[in-house]
C-alpha cells in the first residue's frame, strides 16, 4: 500500500515537472515594469494552467502503478484537475471510497510537497480518482496555498 502511494506521488510529481518543461519559457518582462495588478497576475496564472494542461495532455494516459493511471488533466480558472482511473478489480465504489479516505492525507501531503511552485503562484490542484468499472468519483483531494503550508517542501 505504501509503495503504491509513493509511486502515485512520484508519478504526479513527474507529471507536474514534466509539464513545466513543455510550457513556454518564463518571460520576466511582465514583472519588470513594477507591481503586477491583481488582474495581470490572474491572467498570468490562467495562462500557466492553460499551458500546463496543453503540455501534459499529450502524454496521457500515463500508468502510475498496477491499479492506477492518469487519464485526464483539465483546467478550471487557476485550478489544475488531474483525473486518475483506478482499477481494483471486484472492489465496490464504497470500499474504494473508504480506502481512499484513509490515503487522502498522504496524497495531500505529497501534492503539497511536490507542487510548491504551483502553490506559490496561487494555482490550486485537484486530484480526482474514478472507478474504472463505474466511472464514478471515489476520491477527491484538493490542495491550495491555504492548506499546503502545513506540509513544507522537502529540501
Amino acid at each position: 500500500m505504501h509503495r503504491s502511494i509513493r509511486i502515485l506521488l512520484f508519478a504526479a510529481a513527474a507529471t507536474l515537472l514534466g509539464g513545466a518543461q513543455v510550457t513556454k519559457p518564463f518571460n520576466p518582462q511582465i514583472q519588470m515594469g513594477g507591481d503586477l495588478s491583481a488582474d495581470k497576475m490572474r491572467e498570468q496564472n490562467l495562462n500557466v494552467v492553460k499551458k500546463a494542461v496543453e503540455g501534459m495532455r499529450e502524454t496521457l494516459p500515463q500508468k502510475v502503478d498496477d491499479y492506477t493511471q492518469l487519464v485526464a488533466i483539465d483546467g478550471n480558472g487557476t485550478r489544475l484537475i488531474y483525473t486518475f482511473e483506478v482499477n481494483t478489480g471486484a472492489k465496490s465504489d464504497e470500499t474504494m471510497r473508504k480506502e481512499g479516505a484513509k490515503m487522502a492525507p498522504r496524497i495531500l501531503e505529497g501534492i503539497c510537497r511536490s507542487a510548491e511552485r504551483f502553490m506559490d503562484a496561487d494555482i490550486s490542484l485537484t486530484y480526482r480518482y474514478i472507478s474504472s468499472a463505474t466511472r464514478t468519483e471515489v476520491l477527491r483531494v484538493d490542495a491550495d496555498k491555504s492548506i499546503c503550508p502545513k506540509y513544507p517542501a522537502r529540501k
